[in-house]
């Protein structure tokens, strides 16, 4: 008996070794410990093969884990999945064992799920509804439900009654998350509302906690879990639902490591176990919407907010006609937040950059200060114990600001462009008496100074809250509304294919934080193209209006979602080295499948990013390619180390 084993390193290739014969049984999905080039390491059984033949000796396994065994649902959805994405067996093992340990010998104490049996709170005559046809469709086996409901208007509540009745079966459940400051709202609510208190499952925990939650669910001792996208790759052994939260957000796109987009992997994992997945927006995806399409997710729309209350009047401020003289807020936003104040109602003003200035100029000789590892101006954060700090967002080089150009020797170094703390400084010298909140990930130390940020902000002890993206996702605030939006012109003129889809669900979510309780919101949008088809949907709040028109956009140029692409980084320390083998694989790929379009190969739009260079070619083929697996296979076998970067169904183009 010759036992095939992968193990979860960066090698695209699996091992042989004896049964040990102190070992009683082996079975296919059985983590073992084997030695591996002078280490013991865990790895996972693939195969046993009881014929096969070794032309030279093997080692012998040192032992098996006996209590863990991956199911086929998990070894099948492993495997299809590091297939589809081009990523190696190994690399995908490695995610699923992120919360492993190899300590076994003392199992960690499990608490029972605390179930308070406290009433549900009521649904709206529209949430029932949409409640009893998911629960109807839960009764066949796997099937996919797109929950698309405006903001606020209970989406939450209404996957959540879903959820109750797995609990009641005994079935594992998880809710993926966009970020993990977002796990400790949801504790809150389902303790309060459901009388339910979950896991929550992130990066961020402790090694020690990973493992309990990682084992507790492979022997079906948790059965909820609430977490980003990390809680997806946990062994449940008996799932029976699964829901993504905000399912359009880009943060289910892992784009460093081992590339996937965990949304997509979510429908694998609930197809391969026969559950049931609820992927859940505001603004759902076009590729989500398109499967709704091809009939293969089925679409639950909610069209009424909860408690009465109605979308928030949206208005654009035109940029052309307005004279701010060196500000970034105008008068009729500043005139709005006035009146709003005067009302004892919270404020949101939006600006989707963190820092000071996103890039620092010489007013002399025009000299832009960048990252000496990037090909990116470096970004001026300030600080209260020095004059400010440069820092490259992509590789977190750092300097100490200093005025004085390297250039031209002359002290005009001008911040160009708003950032957050700029604004934040502009409001603080406009509303000189009111509380003023800053939301930004450069700024949160920790969950606790969020917790109490958000609890400030929930009591009406903030007047002001200045945010970047982070309060876009989930947030209930029930005093904010007016909502001021900064700089959105920035990303609808981005390069990005998805740059008016993405501009369209931001617009959106952050419109949908004003006026969630009785008082009626406004938003103001700044610009200096109000009349793009993007603004013309939101104000008209007509959003399949937009979709269709960005539907037709897509079908006329042949792009996703009705085709599909894959993207190849070529990353090199040398530059001709860089350019070297990204036309040598160009090469090959025209000789190797001449029915695909290869664009490139050509240097990225970030050319040097940590110090290497970088080349791109951009693969365009038919969703129904016929050699679409032999090229994937191609792709997977050229990878080397860090050298190569393949990309399927890239969500960025820089």
């Amino acid at each position: 008996m010759i036992i095939e084993i992968i193990f979860p390193l960066p090698i695209n290739k699996s091992f042989y070794y004896n049964k040990n014969n102190d070992v009683k049984k082996i079975k296919i999905g059985n983590l073992v410990k084997a030695e591996f080039r002078n280490k013991i390491i865990t790895g996972l059984v693939i195969n046993i093969h009881l014929d096969k033949k070794s032309d030279k000796p093997l080692k012998s396994i040192i032992s098996v884990y006996e209590n863990i065994l991956f199911n086929k649902e998990l070894l099948k959805s492993l495997k299809f999945f590091a297939k589809y994405s081009c990523n190696s067996y190994s690399s995908m093992l490695k995610l699923f064992l992120s919360g492993f340990k190899d300590n076994t010998k003392e199992l960690p104490k499990f608490l029972a799920l605390k179930n308070n049996s406290k009433i549900k709170p009521s649904l709206s005559s529209e949430q029932n509804i949409v409640v009893k046809k998911i629960l109807n469709l839960s009764k066949k086996k796997f099937n996919a439900v797109l929950l698309d409901g405006i903001t606020g208007s209970g989406k939450t509540r209404v996957y959540m009654h879903v959820l109750m009745k797995y609990i009641h079966k005994g079935l594992q459940s998880v809710i993926l998350v966009p970020e993990k400051i977002l796990t400790k709202q949801w504790i809150q609510e389902l303790s309060n509302d459901f009388g339910i208190v979950p896991e929550i499952y992130h990066s961020s925990i402790s090694k020690k906690e990973k493992y309990r939650i990682w084992l507790g669910v492979h022997l079906g001792k948790i059965n909820v879990v609430i977490g980003t996208r990390s809680a997806l790759f946990l062994p449940f052994q008996n799932l029976g639902l699964l829901i993504i939260d905000e399912e359009h957000d880009s943060s289910f796109k892992q784009e460093e490591g081992t590339i996937l987009n965990v949304r997509d992997l979510g429908v694998v994992r609930a197809k391969n176990s026969n559950s049931q997945i609820i992927l859940s927006s505001a603004t759902p995806s076009l590729e989500s919407l398109y499967n709704v399409k091809k009939e293969k997710y089925i679409r639950f729309c909610l069209n009424k907010r909860v408690k009465g209350s109605k979308l928030p009047i949206i208005e654009l401020i035109d940029l052309r006609n307005e004279n701010q003289k060196n500000k970034w807020l105008t008068n009729t936003l500043i005139s709005e937040i006035k009146k709003t104040l005067k009302e004892k109602k919270q404020s949101l003003i939006f600006i989707n950059k963190r820092g000071y200035a996103p890039v620092t100029l010489c007013k002399n000789c025009g000299y832009s200060k960048n990252c000496i590892n990037c090909d990116l101006a470096l970004v001026l954060h300030k600080k209260k114990e020095m004059n400010g700090e440069l820092i490259c967002h992509y590789c977190n080089y750092r300097e100490t600001y200093s005025n004085q150009c390297q250039k031209c020797g002359k002290t005009e170094l001008i911040p160009i462009g708003p950032g957050i703390e700029r604004i934040f400084e502009e409001v603080k010298e406009t509303f000189i008496n009111s509380k003023i909140a800053m939301l930004s990930s450069d700024k949160i130390k920790d969950q606790k100074q969020l917790n109490n940020i958000i609890n400030l902000i929930f009591e009406n002890k903030i007047d002001i809250i200045i945010g970047t993206q982070i309060t876009a996702k989930g947030h209930h605030f029930p005093n904010l509304k007016t909502v001021g939006i900064l700089n959105i012109d920035n990303l609808l003129n981005s390069f990005d294919l998805r740059s008016a889809e993405k501009s369209f669900q931001l617009l959106t979510q952050v419109s949908g934080r004003a006026g969630r309780e009785k008082t009626k919101g406004k938003v103001f949008i700044q610009t200096y193209q109000p009349k793009h088809p993007v603004f013309n949907a939101i104000l008209s709040d007509q959003k399949d209006l937009f979709l269709n028109w960005e539907f037709i956009q897509r079908q006329k140029n042949h792009q996703p979602p009705f085709s599909k692409f894959i993207s190849i980084v070529i990353n090199h320390k040398i530059e001709n080295i860089a350019m070297r083998n990204s036309r040598q694989i160009f090469i090959k790929l025209r000789k190797l499948f001449k029915d695909i379009i290869c664009i490139g190969p050509s240097p990225a739009p970030q050319y040097r990013l940590r110090n290497k260079f970088r080349w791109r070619i951009l693969i365009k083929h038919d969703l129904n390619y016929f050699k679409q697996n032999e090229l994937k296979k191609f792709l997977t076998d050229i990878k080397k180390d860090n050298s190569l970067k393949i990309d399927v169904d890239p969500i960025s183009f820089f």
